[in-house]
């Protein structure tokens, strides 16, 4: 999962160890540990407040599911979540192909042209399990070190867990995955957790009572590289369980798609130092021109951030119309549209608000016409690609955006 590699990066050189907490009394267990986390036999009983379990617990041929290490509560919010478990959706032509990456070890590319908005993959990770997981041992009293070693070893014993339940291929695709903390304590499965695992979201924000992240791994998205300029987006959809890629600008064929490990936002310095941890410095272009690049992204975020549009929008709604107020308003969304396009940062949140008022400006102008239903596509591509349905999407218009055009630019009778 690593890219735009120039140096490698270690934090530490500690070599994983197996403890044995049988003969080192002083790890003593708490009150449950690995070996006690229970195995989902579809009891309601449990001994313990986290749970290994496979969903969806069934697997028709030629589908997937996840191997899960997660809390009981969670598991019900999972199962009774609308529509849960319909099958992943994928597009009828397959448009993207995993190989070796200029940039070293794998990535995934472009098969054919993918347009902005269109989806990618859908696909039901390998393991999904807490991001930061929880220590089985006691580790009062011990040195910094060896509470580390010790959190560590409980790590990887956790998700041996999900390791054993791996059929051949899943613990292949598993284990052929790219691994950055062989050096720094991690254990192997914990490595390749630590530098592949993709944050699932929903699992954080939507569960009641749930405030941890969880983490997923999975056999081909883990595979996509990074760039601060990514020309992807990701969206977990909970009724199919699986992580849905989403192209957020046009790519050609045979070239690379990437993703974004860490904020866009930061400064390229600060960029650089949180993804020191995935042991590769980007050289993507944002980062190789990172004066430039950082003065046109904070210009993003202070003027073209969704707030700051919706005001202009409004504001806009209340312009006289001349030829002078035209101009300027043409040259607001021109500013954008290059900025935006300029540093990639089209799977951002905020660029289809902006868009939005994009589409407004052209249809007040009244100028451009193909531009105007150009980009309305992609306000409603890149909205769904963000994760609205449809339905909201309709109910959005009906309710906000209709009355506006009703009553700013529709002739009174």
């Amino acid at each position: 999962m690593a890219s735009n590699m120039q140096t490698s990066v270690r934090l530490s050189h500690l070599p994983f160890e197996v403890y044995d907490p049988s003969k080192l009394s002083r790890y003593e267990h708490l009150s449950w540990h690995p070996g006690a986390v229970p195995i989902d036999s579809g009891s309601k009983k449990s001994n313990g407040d986290y749970l290994v379990t496979t969903l969806p617990s069934e697997r028709p041929p030629g589908s997937a599911w996840t191997h899960c290490f997660l809390l009981r509560p969670l598991k019900a919010f999972i199962m009774n979540t609308p529509g849960f478990p319909t099958a992943p959706v994928n597009p009828s032509i397959v448009s993207h192909r995993v190989r070796s990456s200029p940039f070293g070890g794998m990535g995934m590319f472009a098969t054919r042209s993918i347009s902005q908005g269109d989806l990618i993959l859908s696909e039901r990770a390998l393991i999904i399990a807490p991001a930061a997981m929880p220590c089985t041992y006691k580790t009062a009293g011990l040195s910094a070190d060896e509470e580390k070693r010790v959190i560590l070893h409980s790590s990887e014993k956790c998700l041996q867990n999900l390791a054993d339940r791996m059929d051949a291929d899943e613990k292949n695709a598993y284990m052929s995955l790219y691994n950055d903390h062989k050096l720094d304590g991690s254990g192997p499965l914990l490595g390749i957790m630590r530098t592949n695992g993709y944050c699932i979201d929903h699992l954080r924000e939507e569960a009641e009572g749930n405030t941890g992240a969880y983490s997923g791994v999975f056999a081909q998205m883990s595979r996509i590289n990074h760039s601060c300029a990514p020309d992807t987006t990701r969206l977990f959809h909970m009724p199919s369980f699986s992580m849905r890629l989403y192209a957020t600008r046009d790519i050609r064929q045979g070239e690379e798609m990437t993703a974004s490990y860490d904020s866009v936002w930061e400064s390229t310095a600060l960029r650089q130092k949180q993804l020191a941890p995935y042991g590769f410095r980007c050289s993507c272009p944002c980062c190789s021109n990172a004066e430039v690049s950082d003065r046109r992204r904070a210009r993003i975020e202070d003027v073209y951030n969704s707030t700051s549009v919706m005001k202009r929008f409004a504001l806009m709604l209340h312009m006289k119309r001349s030829p002078q107020t035209n101009s300027t308003l043409m040259k607001d969304i021109e500013e954008g549209l290059r900025l935006f396009s300029e540093e990639g940062l089209e799977g951002c949140p905020c660029y289809p608000t902006f868009l939005l008022y994009v589409c407004a400006v052209l249809n007040a102008v009244g100028t451009d016409g193909v531009r105007f239903r150009k980009y309305g596509i992609v306000v409603l591509k890149t909205w769904i690609a963000l994760g609205f349905n449809l339905g909201e999407l309709v109910t959005f218009f009906q309710t906000r955006v209709v009355p506006l055009y009703r009553l700013h630019y529709m002739p009174s009778k």
